[in-house]
């Protein structure tokens, strides 16, 4: 029995020591603030009183400090303003917002100097020398410099209508809608008024391995606004913003923004492209922190400015970035960009990306008008360098989605998400809801799809394209037409379409007959596609005009230049293999037979 005892006595006392230890633990977390414009501060450095456990707010001023040890007094560092010392509880789990106050003394420190302006240089230039060895320590720098790694990712997607005004926000058409429109503090980008339109969330684990070079995204929960299938493509907007929001690595020479690149403040060439200027140094904690500011040497080129805060010792890592682009030059009507990038060090000394942020607003004017923003920033945690990763991990597609990725509950978010979420981007998710069932928003979509989509959508069948119900030319007179396809609500797998034409002065019946069987058992308007087709139709056809985009009886084709007299009677038999990959590769394979009446060709005589 006495190895029994034994072995509970010190179950025992191992659970009170790991008690007593946690008893002790300090935490202090919270957001740091601007005492005058109240903004949020990025790259304060927080650090315990006399110790040298220190961390730095990340670009939303947010900072998390965790001691083992009681710790009684916590102090808030940042260039510019006073430094604070505040007094925390010992061994207790906090929260601490701090409002640091500018120091006005630190202007005593600028130096100005008069007379002829000093040419910028690359030589003998201290900032150019910095990061010239910024260049040369980036792939020991680079998270790709590990031979196996891993990490969890949370993602979040935002897209609003911005820089909306009171008197817009106020007009009678929106008397319904008023809970959608949501506030935000004016200095930011997009304005007072923001009406959020959409949000999207991930959550995925990620496994890079060097030798051999492999990669695999394993998405683990999924959510986003769910808008009426009938009207929106889900899937497809989903795919869309996140081909326009990329992840952004300052390592890589060229950063891919808003389907642009652009030449990174690193890359190898960037001491040609830029100017470089030391603009501070943190000295306060170890390593010390420099902050570089960088412009670009020829303002109209796609290149950022903006600063860049890299370690003062023999790694020259980056720990820190906030730029954006210049405004002389076009890029794709965008008002405003922001990104922020925040780096942790690990147990090696190494800084690894954990958290980024971009923020674009995009309108046709300048400065006025209503414009869409939109914003991405992505969470990176648990990080676990140069562990063993089985070959399993890695085997089939890069990208997998967990069947109940997308079936994830509330409870699920609120326990895994990486980052805050605010109560107003919360309520999207209902807003959106609640709005899709109020009659009026129905009847506009209905109006709206109609005049765009040319649908009118019953169902497990729509009517349409509208465009084409009423048409005319010489020959045939007036063209009426009626006809549509069905949904997949009827089913998934078949899909039919057919129309019915009559013109009044040739006084014949035209119609359309197909049928389309789904190989992927998804609907065919979705991408990826995968089907096969077979039509018949018979049909008018203006000999050796062969139209790509639209449809000959569309009516705005009605209206030709030139006399139109002459058409031909067709029979077409088509045979059709589509089909559509994950990267967008794609091909189409057809057999296709086309039988001319010429007996029956109608030419229109005038006397």
């Amino acid at each position: 029995m006495k190895p029994i005892y034994s072995f509970l006595l010190s179950v025992v006392l191992s659970f009170i020591l790991q008690v007593n230890a946690f008893a002790q633990r300090t935490t202090v977390s919270g957001t740091v603030r601007d005492a005058v414009t109240k903004e949020t501060l990025p790259n304060v450095s927080v650090f315990f009183k006399d110790t040298q456990i220190g961390t730095q707010t990340d670009v939303n001023g947010k900072y998390t400090l965790v001691s083992p040890n009681p710790q009684s007094e916590i102090s808030f560092n940042y260039v510019g303003y006073r430094t604070v010392f505040k007094n925390i509880v010992p061994s207790a789990t906090q929260e601490f917002d701090v409002a640091l106050v500018p120091d006005a003394r630190a202007l005593d420190e600028v130096v100005i100097v008069g007379g002829k302006k000093l040419k910028y240089r690359n030589k003998d230039n201290p900032a150019v020398e910095l990061i010239r060895q910024v260049i040369a320590h980036k792939e020991e720098n680079r998270i790709k410099s590990y031979n196996t790694v891993s990490f969890r990712q949370y993602e979040k997607m935002l897209f609003s209508l911005s820089n909306v005004s009171d008197k817009f926000k106020n007009k009678r058409m929106f008397r319904n809608y008023q809970f959608l429109f949501q506030e935000q503090d004016s200095t930011l980008i997009g304005g007072k008024n923001l009406l959020p339109i959409y949000i999207q969330e991930k959550l995925a684990d990620n496994y890079l391995s060097k030798n051999p070079e492999k990669n695999k995204t394993i998405i683990i929960g999924e959510k986003q606004v769910q808008f009426d299938s009938r009207y929106i493509d889900n899937k497809g907007m989903k795919t869309y913003f996140d081909r326009m929001y990329q992840d952004i690595d300052i390592y890589k020479n060229n950063i891919s923004v808003i389907s642009n690149e652009f030449l990174s403040p690193i890359a190898d060439g960037a001491p040609a492209f830029y100017k470089f200027f030391i603009t501070d140094t943190l000295k306060n904690q170890k390593p010390q922190i420099i902050e570089l500011s960088f412009t670009p040497r020829n303002t109209n080129d796609m290149l950022f400015e903006g600063k860049i805060y890299v370690t003062n010792d023999n790694h020259y890592a980056v720990t820190g970035a906030s730029f954006g682009v210049n405004k002389n030059i076009n890029l794709n009507f965008v008002r405003a960009l922001k990104i922020d990038l925040n780096f942790e060090a690990n147990d090696k000394g190494k800084y690894s990306l954990s958290k980024s942020n971009l923020l674009a607003d995009f309108g046709i004017g300048k400065t006025k008008g209503i414009g869409f923003t939109g914003e991405r920033s992505v969470t990176f945690k648990n990080y676990q360098f140069d562990t063993a990763l089985p070959d399993t991990i890695f085997q089939g597609k890069s990208t997998v989605v967990l069947a109940d990725a997308a079936k994830k509950d509330d409870k699920f978010w609120e326990k895994n998400r990486l980052d805050t979420i605010s109560t107003n981007q919360l309520k999207i998710y209902g807003n959106i809801d609640t709005l899709q069932n109020l009659p009026s928003f129905k009847r506009t979509m209905k109006i709206v799809t109609l005049l765009f989509a040319g649908y009118q959508n019953l169902g497990p069948y729509e009517i349409g394209p509208v465009n084409t119900f009423y048409s005319f030319n010489n020959v045939e007179g007036l063209r009426l037409r009626f006809g549509g396809r069905t949904t997949p609500e009827l089913s998934k797998r078949y899909y039919f379409e057919n129309y019915l034409a009559y013109g009044i002065k040739d006084e014949k019946w035209k119609f359309f007959l197909s049928a389309t069987y789904s190989l992927n058992n998804k609907s065919i308007y979705e991408f990826p596609q995968n089907y096969v087709r077979a039509s018949f139709q018979r049909d008018t056809k203006i000999p050796g005009q062969e139209l790509q985009f639209v449809q000959e009886d569309n009516f705005l084709l009605s209206f030709k230049r030139g006399v139109n007299d002459m058409l031909l009677y067709n029979d077409f038999y088509r045979l059709d293999y589509v089909k559509e990959f994950e990267n967008h590769f794609s091909y189409n394979l057809g057999f296709k037979k086309m039988e001319s009446d010429t007996s029956r060709r109608i030419k229109l005589l005038k006397f």
